[in-house]
């Protein structure tokens, strides 16, 4: 069972600046709230898979 936290947006975050996304700004606090609330918790009686996660939040992130 695999869900998104907190500590997961300051991964990611750590990764695009890391990346060469030098003039990129930490996440606004409405995409966090929208990734939370998507991948927050697990969508019963499916799972989520770390890959699931990080493309998905990857596509979020891009729009």
């Amino acid at each position: 069972m695999t869900i998104m936290t907190r500590w997961d947006f300051k991964k990611i975050e750590e990764y695009y600046y890391l990346s060469g996304h030098k003039t990129w700004c930490p996440f606004p606090r409405k995409l966090k709230k929208k990734l939370l609330n998507m991948y927050g918790q697990e969508p019963l009686p499916h799972t989520w898979t770390e890959q699931d996660i990080h493309e998905g939040s990857r596509k979020i992130i891009i729009e």
